[in-house]
């Protein structure tokens, strides 16, 4: 009997502790997409420590110079199209209480304004990844839960009777951005519910849970997403240029728009097996944006990097951007600006793999003006990003402590990265190949103890 009674309490404990655990649970399954993977090499480059503030919206927008703005950060839309997705953004921005700038910035990033685009689970100009929220939303109504201050869970609604939650409408443009602002309000809302019930890494806004659901596996999406941002309120009027920085008494100004950009592997770091060394920075950049001259001067080189002895050729950009990629050298199609110092020498600088080239030798320029556009042209495997080198008087310098506040991040060296991936691939085939062809077993002696047994 006494047996029993100690049973049944421990019985009761145990229950008591599921229940209280459960109490602490949130009333419904982690929201998840996992068709996104975070990027661990990525994640060692900047940390949300490293951030600045985000600048401020206005309070009111203007619609032509926002549409404008859209078009330019877009880049390839016809002015009508630009006119009805900024109308739909300001639209269901101000209906639901969201950033209409973060809005656009998320479109662009997820699809680059294009209406018909299905990737990593999502769909649409937002990439809105449906089994996140099916089973949430019925009649119409999206029904969700926030903590209240004595821990309680109160459950909200949000109506949403103006389109239907299917797949055929969220790839049209007006549906997904009407459901994306919707879901972008209830994500601000229970941003802080959800960061004390799941599991997060450190992030700084709610946008990272459009992303990545409940769980934010990584930072930098929301890092991409505000850079978006920034460069669209800088192309509207409401983000003024940073403030130069300034090298020997020369201004220097961001290479790319939306600054401070991310820097993603530093001067020196290792290439080719160690067979040579990085000769400038990257900075992390989209296909397409415009890349500008950090300092006024003038162009002493336009043209292609090639293999072999021959290892460049100037060119007119007409001809520069016709080159065929596939004989280009690890530079790329390149720009090569001469900058004279107030007191005695120069600063040269070299904007490498670009996909377009817009100015040509010996052309003035002055800070801020469109070099070209970031491309991958001379590479093999990176994602498009611009390659920018610092030389003073022939002198190889380091471009971060020059650009300083225009860039941002600590980069962990790829080829470390890369070799302790291969140790691990070899190790992972090694075992593989032990377990395939085991080695042959000798005949114990006898007397010992296997023999005995």
């Amino acid at each position: 009997m006494v047996r029993v009674m100690r049973r049944l309490a421990k019985l009761l404990l145990l229950l008591l502790g599921l229940q209280l655990l459960a109490a602490d649970r949130p009333p419904w399954r982690a929201r998840k997409r996992p068709e996104i993977r975070p990027n661990r090499l990525a994640a060692m480059h900047v940390s949300p420590h490293d951030w600045a503030p985000e600048p401020a919206a206005p309070a009111i927008v203007e619609a032509a110079a926002f549409d404008g703005a859209l078009r330019k950060l877009c880049g390839w839309m016809r002015p009508g199209r630009a006119r009805d997705y900024g109308a739909w953004i300001r639209r269901y921005a101000g209906d639901f209480g969201v950033d209409p700038f973060l809005l656009a910035g998320l479109v662009y990033r997820e699809s680059r304004c294009r209406a018909d685009r299905e990737e990593l689970g999502g769909l649409g100009l937002t990439l809105i990844a449906p089994r996140m929220y099916q089973s949430a939303l019925q009649s119409r109504r999206y029904r969700y839960q926030v903590s209240g201050p004595g821990g309680e869970w109160i459950e909200r609604e949000r109506p949403l009777p103006r389109f239907p939650f299917v797949r055929a409408a969220m790839l049209r443009p007006e549906p997904n951005l009407y459901f994306a602002a919707a879901l972008l309000s209830v994500w601000r809302e229970q941003h802080a519910t959800v960061d004390a019930s799941f599991e997060q890494v450190p992030h700084r806004h709610y946008v990272s849970h459009w992303v990545w659901g409940d769980r934010v596996r990584s930072a930098r999406a929301e890092d991409r997403i505000l850079t978006d941002r920034r460069r669209l309120l800088r192309y509207y009027g409401a983000l003024p240029a940073p403030e130069p920085s300034e090298y020997l008494g020369l201004p220097l100004g961001t290479p790319l728009d939306g600054a401070p950009r991310v820097v993603s592997s530093g001067l020196g770091f290792e290439r080719d097996d160690g067979q040579r060394s990085h000769r400038g920075i990257d900075l992390e950049s989209e296909f397409g944006e415009p890349v500008r001259s950090v300092a006024s001067g003038r162009v002493v080189f336009a043209g292609v990097d090639l293999p072999g002895r021959q290892s460049n050729q100037q060119l007119p950009p007409a001809e520069t951007n016709e080159y065929d990629r596939g004989a280009l050298g690890r530079g790329g199609r390149y720009v090569c600006t001469l900058h004279a110092l107030p007191e005695a020498g120069s600063l040269r600088f070299c904007y490498m793999h670009l996909e377009t080239v817009e100015v040509e030798r010996g052309q003035r320029i002055i800070m801020g003006q469109r070099l070209g556009t970031v491309g991958r042209t001379g590479m093999k495997r990176s994602a498009p990003h611009l390659h920018f080198e610092a030389h003073l008087d022939g002198t190889l310098l380091n471009p971060m402590q020059l650009l300083r506040e225009h860039v941002v991040g600590s980069p962990a060296p790829f080829d470390d990265h890369r070799k302790r991936r291969a140790r691990r691939r070899a190790r992972a085939a090694a075992k593989a190949a032990a377990l395939q062809n085991p080695p042959a077993q000798s005949e114990p002696a006898a007397g010992s103890d296997l023999a005995a047994r």
